[in-house]
């Protein structure tokens, strides 16, 4: 099944990387370019179903490229600004931008926005692609609910977060640095210990309290590991 395209347009690296690797943990096929001007080559050569366009960008800035590529591009465009200048959003509407999202981002929220706005235009992706399931857990993404051993999960949505994107990524090594900016948003800053908080209330809901671990294996120094298969490690 072709997963939905989107075109990326951020000049950040990192934060280019960021939404790159988190929009493809969740099913979408990611382009990605760092200038403005290369963004209407791009949409012209070949069209994704939805842009995410930077609002200060070298080559063009995001307010011309939305203004040169709208009269042949009718699919939404979700516009990141750290500028919340409401003079800025007024003429980002007029030039055909449907949403925003703000700086610092928040993976999960750009998601929910795109979601929603193909939604709205029907290229929403099938919602079996939303669905993930390793082991004896299975995680819906689009509804928000996990089952585990067939039997609700009551989790809070910073668990649900965590547990997303460990479970995207299973048998991949996640750092802690990752995972904290995917959930939280902005940068680790090394002393922060919410994100492993929030892995000890996971591993005490799933009854893995006591290495070795089934699900969520710590490793020292680099991060997390979600275990593909049932053999502790």
């Amino acid at each position: 099944m072709q997963h939905t395209k989107i075109l990326l347009v951020e000049d950040d690296p990192r934060l280019s990387q960021l939404i790159t690797t988190f929009l493809s943990s969740e099913g979408f096929q990611i382009k990605s370019v760092d200038r403005g001007d290369l963004a209407l080559i791009a949409v012209e050569q070949d069209p994704p179903e939805l842009i995410i366009l930077d609002m200060m960008l070298p080559g063009m800035d995001g307010l011309e490229v939305c203004q040169r590529i709208r009269p042949q591009y009718d699919k939404p465009i979700i516009m990141i600004t750290a500028n919340d200048d409401e003079l800025t959003e007024i003429s980002a509407l007029n030039f055909g931008v449907d949403d925003f999202v703000a700086k610092p981002l928040r993976p999960h929220v750009l998601l929910a926005r795109i979601n929603a706005l193909l939604r709205r235009t029907g290229k929403n992706t099938d919602s079996s692609e939303n669905i993930i399931q390793v082991q004896d857990i299975v995680l819906d993404k689009g509804n928000r609910l996990v089952t585990w051993a067939q039997q609700p999960l009551d989790l809070s949505d910073a668990e649900f977060d965590v547990l997303n994107v460990l479970i995207s990524s299973a048998g991949q090594l996640i750092s802690r640095e990752f995972l904290f900016k995917t959930v939280r948003g902005f940068e680790y800053d090394g002393s922060d210990r919410s994100i492993d908080m929030r892995i000890s209330t996971l591993r005490k809901k799933l009854d893995d309290t006591r290495p070795p671990h089934r699900y969520i294996k710590s490793v020292r120094g680099k991060g997390y590991l979600f275990l593909s298969d049932k053999k502790p490690s």
